[in-house]
């Protein structure tokens, strides 16, 4: 994913990803998950997202790598 752009408290405004832009109209939820903590994976959090299209869309912020990554889009 590239692109993000973050606004107050680190949520995710906009994003590149899927070969085209998503702006953001709301966070739905937000939730931390550990992980597979067991074979060393860090904490992430999930961000569940309505787009400005009304696609609803998930990622997380992998905090150990302070990488972003696109978890699930629904139809």
């Amino acid at each position: 994913m590239e692109g993000l752009e973050t606004g107050p408290g680190g949520r995710p405004r906009r994003f590149r990803a899927l070969g085209r832009s998503w702006t953001v109209a709301r966070v739905v939820e937000v939730w931390k998950d550990t992980g597979c903590w067991w074979a060393g994976e860090g904490e992430k959090v999930f961000f569940r997202l309505e787009t400005a299209c009304g696609r609803l869309v998930e990622l997380y912020r992998d905090l150990d790598a302070g990488k972003w990554f696109i978890y699930r889009v629904y139809d």
